[in-house]
């Protein structure tokens, strides 16, 4: 079980995410055949970004996630697995502190020593992203690893997480905190 919020894997009988805290969906939903429960899920999406979330779980949960088996044939010996993600983009945004930091500093010494320096804003890009783990057995594996034979990708792909991160890129990444 992945948690919806931060990605990170989970025991499939946890009720909230072992990194983030965070209420996990599918159990709640699992575990509930009263309304009462099904209410308390309903109110704990506040936002239309968690209304896209919970749109995702409820699109990529059925879909099997088969974590012990190679997504291609089924196989259950001699598994390597790869981590990696799938991200959507929800936001951009200049980081101007850097250049009024470096305009500041260079009117005080453009006067003084008759130098200074610009620094140009940078760019941040905040992105939802779904982290995955393809498993594939020694058969399957040619040397070359086929992240599309994930089961969710094509469905992913389809839901506009189309940035792909590898496990390198998955690990630059920073969380967001609330």
């Amino acid at each position: 079980m992945f948690c919806c919020k931060c990605g990170t894997q989970n025991p499939d009988d946890a009720n909230y995410c072992h990194d983030c805290g965070s209420s996990l969906y599918r159990e709640a939903a699992k575990h509930s055949s009263d309304q009462s429960t099904r209410d308390e899920v309903s109110r704990q999406v506040e936002t239309p970004q968690d209304e896209e979330q919970r749109r995702l779980i409820d699109e990529l949960l059925p879909i099997d996630q088969r974590p012990k088996e190679c997504h291609a044939c089924g196989r259950r010996n001699n598994l390597h697995g790869w981590d990696f993600g799938l991200g959507k983009k929800s936001s951009s945004a200049r980081a101007w502190g850097g250049t009024a930091l470096s305009i500041a500093i260079s009117a005080v010494t453009i006067p003084l020593i008759g130098a200074g320096g610009l620094q140009l804003p940078g760019k941040s890009t905040r992105y939802q992203v779904l982290r995955l783990r393809l498993v594939l057995c020694d058969s399957c594996w040619d040397g070359k690893v086929k992240y599309g034979l994930h089961p969710w990708w094509r469905k992913a792909t389809q839901l506009g997480y189309t940035e792909f991160f590898d496990a390198k890129g998955l690990k630059k990444l920073k969380p967001k905190r609330k």
